[in-house]
């Protein structure tokens, strides 16, 4: 976005203070979110750290136990255990690697793709919800200035 004309230049101790404010409102936000999956995983049988584990398999992020463990900061054995559950959900599958045999490869089956979608569903309802009772024009703004933070921080 671009700078305002005229736009005072903002101290270094204003600046700390719109940081620690704004590290709090998306905490705040965060929490919340979580908690509006959470309330969609209530009628699934996976615990949320399982379904963080699912989700970074949906996404990509992760495609073995090793990447798992790295991204959750959890043992290679405990995440080991989360996957081996998820496997027996039938929401993970695990392959060997055709190019490295010691390595298993994991992914997303349809089922657990179907609990991810379900999840995101209802966040999206919930975060609905709320923007619907903003100032016209206060969603699209927020959208704006979230979508250049997130560019800001890759």
């Amino acid at each position: 976005m671009p700078r305002i004309k005229n736009q005072p230049e903002r101290g270094t101790e204003t600046m700390r203070e719109t940081a620690t404010e704004l590290e709090s409102l998306l905490r705040d936000i965060s929490y919340w979110i979580k908690k509006k999956g959470r309330d969609a995983l209530s009628s699934v049988k996976i615990t949320l750290p399982q379904f963080q584990v699912l989700q970074l398999v949906y996404f990509g992020e992760a495609v073995n136990v090793k990447d798992l463990s790295h991204l959750t900061g959890l043992a290679a054995s405990t995440v080991s255990e989360m996957v081996d559950r998820l496997v027996e959900l039938a929401y993970v599958t695990k392959t060997q690697n055709v190019l490295d045999k010691r390595q298993v490869v994991l992914k997303c089956t349809k089922q657990g793709a179907s609990i991810i979608r379900k999840v995101i569903r209802q966040r999206i309802q919930s975060v609905q919800e709320v923007t619907k009772t903003m100032q016209p024009g206060a969603a699209d703004c927020l959208v704006a200035m979230l979508t250049e933070f997130v560019e800001l921080c890759k």
